[in-house]
This record gives C-alpha cells, structure tokens and sequence, in this order.
C-alpha cells in the first residue's frame, strides 16, 4: 500500500470520529450546558489545528495503522457491519480495536471535562490573585496544574511522548468508581450520599484553621506531584506505561490517600455521622479505584516488578 494511500485512510479516519466529538460537544444538551465558551472553543481549535497539521505527521511520520485508533475503531466498525449484513458471524473485537474503542471513549468523557476543570481554576486564579490570600491562591494554582497537565495527556497520544496508550481498563466495575466521581455522575450521587467537606471550612480558632490549611496546602502538593510525575501519561482507565518515580517510589497511590485525607480534614470542624457516613463512601470508592486500576495493572509485568519494590498502597509501613 502507498504511504499517500495509508495516510489518507489514517487522516479521514481521524477527521470523521473528531469531527463527530466536536458536534457531539456542541449540539448535544448535557454539553451545552456544562462546557464553558472557552472550553468549547478549545475543542474547536485543537480540531482544526488536527485538519491543518495531521496530514504532514500521516504521509511523513506514522507508519503503522495499529497507532491510529480512529482507523482501528472504523476497521472493526466497517468489519462488524460487514458480517452482520452478510450473517458471516458474531460481532468481534481484536485486542488492539478494544484498546481503541476504549481509549476513545476515555477521552470523550475526560477531555472536555479536563479542560473546563482548567478554565473554571484559571477563573478562579485570577479572582484569588486580585483580592490576594495565601489560601486560595495556593490552592486554586495547584489544581490549575493538575487539569493542566491532565488536560495535555488526553489530547496528545505519541511515542515521542512515550505515553501510548498499552491498555485500557476492561471492567465495569473499574469504568464505574471511576466515572462516579466526575460530573455528571458525582452530583447525581451527591443528591443521596451527604457531603460535609469544604475546602475553604474555617476550623476552632484562627490558629487551629492556619494548621489545619498548612496541611492541606501539602497534601495537595502530593497530589499534585503525583500528576507531575505521570506527565503526558497522565488519564483514567489507562495503562500508558508504569510511572515510578516521587511520589510513586513511596506509594502507589499518593493521589487518591491524599485527596481522601484533605477531605476528611476539612470535614473534621462540622463532622456528624450523615456526613462521616457520607465520606466513608466516597473514601471506598477511592479504594476500589485503586484495586480496580490495580487488577488492570497487573497484566503488566512492569507493575508486577514495580509493587515488588513499592510495597505500600496508601500510607508507608500501614497500609
């Protein structure tokens, strides 16, 4: 096959299944709704950049119809139509088309909502930085990193990067705790599950509520850290490699135990048993999140020698 033919079929495979996305984002109610202006207009800019550009990194760059998953999703598509019309046998999926179908709809979910998590916190920044506190401004930059970065990892898939995408979390139930905990899911949940956590609660005293911020602000520099550390690899549901570096040497979970514990921190000033009750649900579903991702992670023997050398999940010598 020429390589002008294998990058035209890899470019409109792209074009079609983005094109559909950004429509989707648009004219779809939820979307409309939920995504800011300027969360819209990224989508719409990053997909016509994809028009200009992506036909150079076809015909010059790619050579392998396995790292596109546009063409791997419409390959299976097209194969699947086929044989049902034609009553040849079962819908079937190869291995590496599951990957793709997958990864598409992890991105589908996360990219928007990763870029209008970064928007909403630059928002916030700029109102923390005219009317300056420490507080705030700490906190609001951090996470402006962390959808950042998170952001950039569901956009860009490369080998150059070294953050293709290996495998994708088959199970429902690890689709499930993960999704719970992202709008829309996670508000539907909060009409039923009492939430007490305030990340700007004041706690007894002047003093005690400097503590308390001093400790959060730390935790959240881990959890932050962790998303650092995981770079371009940075998504849910995926396998783009192991990470082991800080704070990953330590732990293998440092997000997850550190944003449970900065919400279990800022509850501890109006805690009762509705909003205890309340975070110990979220606090296993953050569990089975990290067991689920684990049991993922296990089919690789990276990760396997990895949870030999770091032996703890959550907190050094406990647990």
């Amino acid at each position: 096959m020429s390589r002008l033919k294998r990058g035209l079929q890899l470019y409109f495979s792209s074009v079609i299944l983005y094109g559909a996305g950004i429509l989707l984002f648009r004219y779809l109610s939820y979307y409309q709704n939920t995504l800011s202006i300027k969360t819209q207009d990224t989508l719409l800019y990053l997909f016509l950049a994809y028009l200009v550009l992506a036909p150079i990194l076809y015909l010059f760059f790619v050579k392998e119809y396995s790292e596109n998953k546009s063409y791997l999703f419409f390959r299976a598509l097209l194969r699947n139509l086929k044989a049902f019309f034609q009553r040849q046998g079962n819908f079937s999926l190869e291995h590496e088309e599951k990957v793709a179908l997958l990864f598409i709809l992890v991105k589908l979910f996360f990219l928007p909502t990763m870029i209008n998590f970064f928007y909403g916190n630059i928002g916030n920044l700029l109102t923390s930085k005219n009317n300056f506190q420490w507080y705030p401004f700490a906190f609001t930059l951090l996470f402006t990193i962390d959808t950042l970065i998170f952001s950039i990892g569901y956009t860009f898939e490369s080998h150059k990067l070294k953050n293709v995408v290996k495998s994708v979390e088959p199970t429902f139930l690890g689709w499930f705790v993960a999704l719970i905990c992202y709008p829309p899911f996670n508000s539907i949940v909060g009409a039923y599950i009492p939430w007490g956590a305030n990340d700007y609660v004041t706690f007894w005293s002047s003093g005690w509520t400097l503590f308390f911020r001093i400790i959060v602000v730390l935790l959240l520099i881990i959890y932050v850290w962790a998303t650092v550390a995981l770079g371009m690899k940075s998504s849910n549901l995926t396998n783009r490699g192991i990470v082991t570096k800080f704070p990953y040497s330590v732990i293998r979970h440092p997000a997850y135990i550190s944003k449970n514990l900065m919400w279990w921190i800022t509850l501890l000033p109006v805690m009762s048993w509705p909003f205890a009750l309340g975070m110990g649900f979220w606090s296993v579903i953050y569990y089975f999140r990290a067991w689920t991702e684990e049991r993922h992670l296990m089919k690789d023997p990276d990760y396997v020698e990895y949870c030999k050398k770091v032996k703890w999940k959550f907190i050094p010598g406990i647990i």
